[in-house]
């Protein structure tokens, strides 16, 4: 008989509902219209919801393409199965060409000289994205450059533009009013290198999340965003509104020890934490090596039995403490819920985010890869 690959041992895992993510789609399809493609954003894993799982139920609920910021998760979503366009954000060079034409992915071109190596890298004729920098200061061409990369394309035998795009940098409060405006200008400039030089692009887009619900107007020929599509908080005073769903509805473990504490007299040396006469401990199998944040703050809980219990510091790389006290009858086996809901109590993502001092969106771009993922679909 042959062993279980050992992810699937442990007993501690992510929910993810796959149906949340089809429902996510179908309604960005029906803010944006028929007349825009929607490439979805698998960037971190599918935002650490597995995107060899997300990306079929994002083809099949209407997106036109995928892009993703790490090779990796391209190699995983082919591997998958799943077909169609496939953008490459800036992750890779082109001594990968080999790979990039096997799986026929669309990387991302910025400047003169990266078009001439993955001209050079390629066998045959390649589909690639052009990227313009329209204020983040990352990827891209920077806008006054951008007509000698176009100048360039056409002297390059092997490299046919898919399309053009930006990103905006959009980080909440930074973001002073009129900025987008601002942005947005930049990228105009850049349709205008582009139709002055000539050059044809089938796709045009520089709207993620928050360009989508609060500037309708900046829309163009696609939008690439991420975070709706998972249900992650976006924007307090949208232009479009959306009911959007989020696609993690679990983050559990399975309690693996129970004991009662008997007398302590350490004398002058120090405990872990201060347990008290009878106390009764139990032992989780993750730790801060799996995402529990490593200084636990204080009201940090977990559910067992429907009952909310305290979590007890210090949190060790991979084991940690709940106070059983008030729930005596709870045995090794038992579900623990982090995240989610346990009969008709809960704890969800908002709460146990806001305790640990970190965003929606940071906890998804830390979900662990080692930890495996059970998809559900509760349109139901």
């Amino acid at each position: 008989m042959t062993a279980a690959p050992a992810r699937h041992l442990r007993p501690t895992w992510y929910e993810i509902d796959l149906g949340a993510v089809a429902h996510n789609v179908r309604e960005l399809r029906r803010l944006v219209g028929p007349g825009v493609a929607i490439y979805a954003c698998l960037k971190r894993n599918a935002y650490g919801c597995g995107a060899p799982a997300v990306a079929p139920v994002c083809m099949q609920a209407g997106a036109d393409g995928l892009a993703v910021g790490n090779i990796d998760d391209a190699l995983a979503i082919r591997a998958a199965g799943v077909a169609g366009p496939l953008l490459l954000y800036p992750s890779c060079l082109p001594e990968v060409a080999a790979t990039v034409e096997a799986l026929d992915l669309v990387p991302t071109v910025s400047t003169v000289e990266e078009a001439a190596a993955w001209n050079a890298a390629f066998s045959r004729r390649r589909k690639v994205f052009l990227k313009v920098d329209v204020g983040l200061l990352r990827a891209g061409s920077m806008v006054g450059q951008l007509p000698d990369l176009l100048h360039a394309l056409g002297r390059l035998d092997r490299l046919e533009p898919a399309g053009l795009y930006g990103h905006f940098f959009s980080y909440g409060a930074a973001v002073t009013a009129g900025q987008y405006e601002w942005q947005f200008a930049r990228m105009a400039a850049a349709m205008r290198a582009a139709a002055d030089a000539g050059v044809a692009l089938p796709i045009v887009m520089v709207s993620s999340t928050s360009a989508v619900l609060d500037h309708p107007e900046m829309d163009l020929t696609g939008v690439d965003p991420g975070r709706l599509l998972y249900g992650l908080s976006a924007s307090a005073h949208p232009a479009r509104h959306g009911t959007f769903r989020q696609a993690l509805v679990g983050f559990k473990t399975r309690l693996v020890m129970r004991k009662t504490l008997g007398a302590l007299d350490p004398g002058d040396f120090a405990l872990p934490f201060a347990p008290r006469p009878g106390m009764r401990i139990g032992i989780l199998p993750l730790g801060w090596g799996d995402g529990l944040p490593r200084p636990l703050p204080e009201g940090a809980a977990a559910l067992v039995r429907g009952r909310r219990v305290a979590l007890v510091g210090p949190v060790h790389l991979e084991h940690t403490r709940i106070d059983l006290t008030d729930a005596p009858d709870a045995t090794p086996g038992d579900e623990v819920v982090l995240i989610g809901r346990q009969g008709d109590a809960e704890i969800t993502l908002a709460e146990a985010v806001a305790l640990w001092g970190i965003d929606e969106t940071t906890f998804h771009g830390q979900m662990r890869d080692h930890i495996p993922r059970r998809y559900v679909d509760l349109a139901g």
